[in-house]
């Protein structure tokens, strides 16, 4: 079924509302932030191999000896620049939700959700909803990011700050090509919407074989709302 979790490297199915164990608190900050080229590349390294792993053995058994032996390097040059594997994390989710977010920035300056006709709304929709597939599946561990910022709590602010970032930016340029939609509603809207929307992108990377079908019906349902909301044909 679509979302109904991911899968490891050895094709086991992983439920995608297992429980994950993670502390209440902890240290979430980058400790040094690299300056010299050879430390900019190991910093580099570590998250590149961080993401490799998290698609071949997934969260829970990722351990940061595991990195440091993938990675060639020894446990001291790791927790010089990150604390614990959720500081990795983090700074992985953060890169992919800018990667994310600036893909609809630019969507948005190429006129977004300001369309004269259904049909071009909806190719619009469809437009933004394959960059943000495309980028998620080709950043390393995309499927496994989004997954456990998901369901940790000490990670699920990357998340949160993202879509709502997105989400007030749509309504600002709705605003003002809509301006006699009151605003509390369009902010209601542009934040529904918006969740929806990554959440078919979830759905379409944990379910593949379903991308075409689960995007274009998420376009769809998108698309129509937003065609009801402004009166255009």
């Amino acid at each position: 079924m679509p979302g109904d979790g991911t899968r490891d490297s050895n094709g086991a199915h992983i439920p995608a509302n297992k429980p994950v164990a993670a502390p209440e608190a902890v240290d979430l900050e980058t400790k040094v932030e690299p300056s010299q080229d050879r430390a900019r590349n190991t910093f580099e390294t570590i998250l590149t191999v961080t993401g490799d792993l998290l698609g071949e053995v997934g969260f829970e058994r990722l351990s940061t000896n595991m990195i440091c032996k993938r990675a060639g390097i020894s446990p001291p040059a790791l927790y010089r620049y990150f604390p614990n594997k959720y500081a990795i994390l983090r700074e992985l989710g953060r890169r992919l939700m800018d990667a994310q977010d600036e893909a609809v920035f630019e969507w948005i300056r190429e006129g977004g959700v300001q369309q004269s006709t259904f049909e071009d709304l909806l190719e619009s929709c469809l437009l933004i909803q394959s960059r943000v597939n495309d980028i998620t599946r080709t950043f390393p561990g995309g499927a496994w990011i989004l997954r456990v910022m998901r369901v940790i709590p000490v990670l699920r602010e990357v998340r949160v700050e993202s879509r709502q970032t997105v989400a007030d930016s749509i309504r600002s340029a709705a605003q003002k090509a809509f301006p006699g939609i009151p605003e509390a509603r369009l902010t209601t809207v542009t934040k529904l919407t918006t969740e929806m929307m990554y959440a078919a992108t979830e759905m379409a990377i944990e379910e593949p074989d379903l991308e075409e079908e689960i995007t274009r019906e998420a376009c769809i349902m998108v698309a129509s709302y937003y065609t009801r909301l402004t009166g255009i044909e």
